[in-house]
Order: C-alpha cells, then structure tokens, then sequence
C-alpha cells in the first residue's frame, strides 16, 4: 500500500466506518498483488512430467 492510501486513511477518525472499509480494501489488493507475483513465479517452471507405464518387452 502506497503512503497516499495511508494518508487518505488518516484523514478519517478513529469511529469512521469508512476507515475500516479503506484499511480491508488495501489488504484485499495486497493479498491479490502477492497471488498475482506468486503466480508469475511458478509459471515459468516446467510442470512435471507424466511417465508412460511400463510394460513388458520380448524376452532375447
């Protein structure tokens, strides 16, 4: 969250339900950003890969 969010949020008094509602859509947008970076992540790495089953072969 950027320091205009917190000032915005300063602006409010301590019983304003607005306040609470500003603070819960700033962790709300943090927690998407952090999944989002995670996402990023993971997404470049190869995903497992699947063998075939064994099976028999001819005996020599």
């Amino acid at each position: 969250m950027t320091d205009e969010y917190f000032d915005e949020m300063r602006k409010f008094g301590h019983e304003d339900e607005m306040r609470y509602r500003m603070l819960m859509r700033g962790v709300k947008k943090l927690l998407e950003q952090r999944r989002r970076e995670k996402s990023k992540l993971f997404g470049g790495l190869p995903l497992r890969q699947k063998h075939k089953t064994p099976r028999a072969g001819k005996w020599s």
